[in-house]
Parts: C-alpha cells; structure tokens; sequence
C-alpha cells in the first residue's frame, strides 16, 4: 500500500482498535511510513 492511498482510504472510526488494525492490515510490513499513519490515525481518535 502506497502512502498516498491510505489518504484517500476512509477507515471508519465507530472503533478505533478495529479501525488501526484493518488500517495496519493493508499496509505492507516494510513500509513503515504506512504503519506509522495507521498509529496516528488511531492516536488522532477524540471521544
């Protein structure tokens, strides 16, 4: 997965454990830049 598709992906936030883990699921693993997004996104996540 490219960087600039996990923009364009729209994860829905009704859980945001279940959010990172499909988010980190269609990252590649050597792409770190990919995870790190999927670790803020779910830091970003307001109640």
């Amino acid at each position: 997965m490219k960087n600039h598709d996990l923009n364009e992906k729209q994860f829905p936030m009704s859980d945001p454990i279940d959010s990172y883990f499909e988010c980190i699921s269609s990252c590649d693993l050597k792409d770190g830049s990919c995870i790190s997004m999927c670790v803020e996104i779910l830091k970003n996540y307001e109640n």
